[in-house]
């Protein structure tokens, strides 16, 4: 049979070892990946992380800060940094080793620097800007222009969040009764799974980007360690190309995330962004109805000016027409004139000639030429003009101006 000893023997020489190798403090950065408060005993339990470039991690430990060690660190760390501990938060605290035969290895929260998160977060947010500046899409979003109208909205925001309810209710209620159509895309709005959450939000409205006029990305208020996934470079990167202007909200006056700084509008609340679209469209409203007013006064004056130039017109083919209609009186009269005189000169000129027949007519008239001495031989009514049609034995009659002699051929 081997020598042995038991598992709790060893784990105290363990604790030992650990206790008699690691007898001071220690300095150390980390991530903190879960954390939680013990509000009966007032202990705090979290995990500190390292992760590598590709934020995979590469070493994890259990620790705790004890309650009447927590109550001061909290207490100092809220007035230094205006925050207060929390998941994702990068810290450097002072820790002593602990190893227990039940629970194992653990650290011992001693001590908190607050400028290194304070730091840490000032350095990922400007490491994140300077990544965007060298991808060239910084200002990509910002540079689109708002459309006229926003009136179909895309919203990402937790469903549940007290400000998407607020941005809604100010929408539907604004006075001017303006109709907004707004569809929730929901997503996580803070801690680690934010960022991821809100990026397959935007991928969602990508794919049916041509039902809306703008993006509007709210949440609530909260501590400016919430905002720490509105620095994230993915998240960023995707709000500065997005192909829809995008509007944020995410309720904070003092701090300016990346997600801000890349969008195209920025806006401290959401209820201010709604005040933001309710007032554009009631200017657009406002800007319309006086472009209605002024094409109207366009248009009557217009008129006015058609209804003057037609005035003239009419007027100046009333002159032409009785300047047209006397000019051809005045031809009427002289061509009345003219063939009344020609008329009368024609009918001298035929009764001149008619008269010059008429005597001519009455000068070889029988009566005349009888009253000359010449005589005209009938037979049977008939004229006779050649004597060889006079046989013996015919009646003939001969006329004379003053009678009629009757006589038999021999």
């Amino acid at each position: 049979m081997q020598p042995s000893i038991s598992l709790k023997e060893l784990l105290q020489r363990v604790k030992h070892a650990i206790g008699y190798s690691f007898p001071s403090t220690y300095w150390i950065s980390a991530d903190i990946s879960d954390f939680h408060e013990d509000a009966y005993r007032g202990h705090c339990y979290l995990e500190l992380v390292e992760k590598n470039d590709d934020k995979l991690i590469e070493a994890k430990v259990r620790a705790a800060i004890w309650s009447n060690t927590y109550a001061q660190l909290k207490r100092y760390f809220f007035q230094e940094t205006g925050e207060h501990l929390a998941s994702g938060m990068k810290v450097l605290v002072e820790v002593s080793i602990s190893f227990h035969e039940q629970y194992g290895l653990s650290f011992i929260i001693q001590n908190i620097d607050p400028t290194f998160t304070v730091g840490d977060i000032a350095r990922k947010r400007q490491e994140t800007i300077r990544r965007l500046k060298e991808d060239g899409v910084l200002d990509m979003n910002h540079e689109l222009r708002l459309p006229m109208l926003l009136h179909r909205i895309a919203v990402i925001s937790s469903e549940s969040a007290a400000g998407y309810g607020d941005f809604c209710n100010q929408l539907q209620t604004n006075y001017n009764g303006i109709p907004f159509d707004c569809r929730l895309f929901p997503a996580i709005m803070q801690g680690e799974a934010a960022a991821g959450s809100i990026v397959n939000a935007l991928d969602e409205i990508y794919a049916c980007a041509e039902e809306f006029d703008i993006v509007v990305i709210i949440r609530g208020g909260g501590a400016s360690t919430d905002l720490l996934a509105f620095n994230d470079y993915n998240l960023a990167s995707c709000v500065a190309q997005f192909p829809l202007p995008i509007i944020t909200g995410i309720g904070h006056e003092r701090d300016e995330s990346v997600v801000d700084m890349v969008a195209n509008t920025r806006c401290k609340t959401p209820t201010a962004v709604a005040a933001f679209i309710i007032d554009r469209m009631t200017n657009i409203e406002m800007h319309l109805l006086e472009l209605q007013r002024n094409i109207f006064r366009i248009l009557q004056d217009s008129l006015r000016l058609k209804a003057a130039a037609l005035d003239a017109v009419t007027s100046s083919l009333v002159r032409n027409f009785t300047h047209r209609i006397d000019m051809e009186k005045q031809r009427l009269t002289s061509y009345r004139q003219k063939s009344t005189v020609a008329f009368s000169h024609n009918i001298k000129e035929q009764k001149h000639e008619l008269e010059l027949k008429e005597n001519t007519l009455r000068l070889l008239s029988p009566e005349v030429l009888l009253k000359r001495g010449y005589s005209i031989t009938t037979q049977r009514g008939k004229i006779v003009k050649d004597a060889s049609l006079i046989s013996q034995g015919m009646e003939i009659e001969t006329i004379f101006h003053n009678g009629i002699i009757r006589s038999v051929v021999k």
